[in-house]
């Protein structure tokens, strides 16, 4: 069978010289998932929604029409992820594993913290200097790279703080800058506290997420049924619907 999809977007590529890696480079995708979407080696990908996420990059890096294109192969796109469908049960199961594995292994690395803390206070007594509160404090750097140039960015400005609650599962993406701090599945009562001058985050099911963002909430202009992008900066938010 004749694979469209792939080939539509190989020529979308090849047509402005733009290699695999280009795009690697400018989306931050590994060249292991742009060869699959190109060879709609589809079973690469965890979820129908990193699918489509990952094909709205590809074109956007190629600086192709996204609408006209998905509109052009709705059918045929349509088609191939409803042969997807969903992950078996054993893929969600062994997810689920890894949550509580990495849930159990915070609770004793918090434990070991808290008895290390409690011996080193009984060993000195208490008797351990306290910093001198008349020295200014600092905001340490967050990211190497915050905005492009001075006329665009003010060390004067307070700092974006988020605040977040999961009331169901949720894939998250959280970068800092142009340094990506976070990709997980959050589970229902997990929570995520994060500071920074340029945040962004990336939710393929807002619905389940409580946001404050520097102490109000958040609540999305739409229904967005994918998942949706939001940058955040000390004046502004701005919401994509992915």
């Amino acid at each position: 069978m004749e694979k469209i999809l792939g080939l539509a977007l190989k020529k979308e590529r090849e047509m402005r010289g733009i290699s695999l890696a280009d795009i690697a480079n400018e989306t931050r995708i590994g060249t292991r998932y742009l060869q699959a979407l190109e060879n709609e080696d589809f079973d690469v990908f965890s979820g129908i929604f990193y699918i489509r996420y990952y094909i709205k990059n590809y074109l956007h890096a190629c600086g192709a029409d996204e609408a006209a294109f998905f509109n052009a192969h709705f059918d045929y796109l349509k088609a191939v992820l409803d042969r997807k469908g969903t992950p078996p049960p054993d893929q969600f199961l062994n997810k689920l594993e890894y949550v509580k594995f990495k849930k159990r292994k915070t609770f004793l690395i918090i434990l070991l913290l808290i008895l290390t803390g409690a011996f080193v206070f009984w060993l000195f007594g208490g008797s351990l200097p306290l910093p001198n509160r008349s020295e200014r404090f600092e905001f340490p750097a967050f990211s190497a790279t915050l905005l492009s140039g001075e006329r665009d960015f003010c060390l004067n400005w307070a700092p974006v703080s988020i605040r977040m609650t999961f009331a169901a599962s949720c894939w998250l993406q959280l970068w800092r800058g142009n340094e990506k701090k976070v990709e997980k599945i959050f589970a229902r009562g997990d929570s995520l506290f994060a500071q920074g001058y340029q945040l962004a985050l990336v939710m393929g099911n807002p619905a389940a997420v409580r946001l404050k963002i520097n102490g109000r909430g958040w609540t999305p202009a739409s229904q967005p049924r994918n998942g949706v992008k939001l940058l955040l900066s000390p004046d502004k938010v701005q919401e994509i619907t992915l």
